[in-house]
């Protein structure tokens, strides 16, 4: 499965739907919108899916090859922050969505190309904040639709010390998705990308003085992932 083209096509699916029932709303004048607060506090809990093309690149270009990836878990805590406490035009609200905390552990296995039956468990473990614009609609009573767009710098690593990474990376991600809440029950669905910044290290060999010498250079570590989460929304 592509989860870059998956996600891309719920996305623009649930936008579709949520954005043709909130002009029906406004076109009755039957706008349902009755959150008088300012914010909503949310605690959410999911899956993580790696992109394909991530593994990949761990494999160099190989698909099947001695890497592999299994589904993921993530943990995010945050608030809405909206900038007015009457909706626009009865139907919808624009605020800030801030994830105080975004956590992620994402398990990866190796397994050695020339003996099948020796694996070697490892993973890759995210710790992030996010924010972003949100505009959250309310086509019909008790159901809402939160359109967000989010940017998160991330730090990267293992808890499992994989070789080869150094300690922490940092990288700028940007999450874009939808949230579907009936009351406090809410449902999120969000495609993370970008990349991390590391240091490559190689090596040549000197004739003359007989030594290594050797170079580092700059380099990106492109890291994106589908997630889908169920959470709870507060007053």
């Amino acid at each position: 499965m592509n989860i870059t083209k998956f996600s891309i096509t719920l996305c623009a699916a649930v936008g579709t739907l949520f954005f043709a029932q909130a002009q029906q709303a406004s076109v009755v004048g039957q706008g349902y919108y009755n959150e008088p607060d300012f914010g909503k506090f949310y605690l959410r809990l999911g899956a993580n899916f790696l992109n394909d093309d991530f593994v990949k690149q761990l494999n160099d270009g190989d698909l099947n090859g001695a890497y592999s990836a299994a589904t993921g878990l993530n943990f995010e805590i945050g608030k809405y922050f909206f900038f007015h406490s009457e909706p626009i035009a009865d139907l919808f609200k624009v605020g800030l969505d801030a994830s105080f905390l975004s956590l992620g552990y994402n398990p990866l296995k190796w397994n050695d190309p020339d003996d099948p039956e020796y694996t070697e468990k490892t993973d890759f473990t995210t710790v992030g904040v996010k924010l972003g614009p949100v505009i959250s609609f309310n086509p019909l009573e008790n159901f809402y639709a939160d359109a967000f767009v989010k940017l998160a710098p991330t730090i990267l690593t293992s808890m499992s010390e994989m070789e080869d990474l150094e300690q922490v990376l940092f990288g700028l991600k940007s999450d874009v998705g939808i949230n579907l809440r009936y009351k406090k029950v809410t449902l999120t669905a969000g495609y993370e990308s970008g990349a991390f910044n590391y240091n490559s290290y190689d090596s040549d060999y000197d004739e003359d003085t007989g030594e290594y010498i050797e170079h580092t250079t700059k380099e990106k570590f492109p890291m994106g992932m589908f997630q889908i989460k169920l959470g709870l929304q507060f007053y």
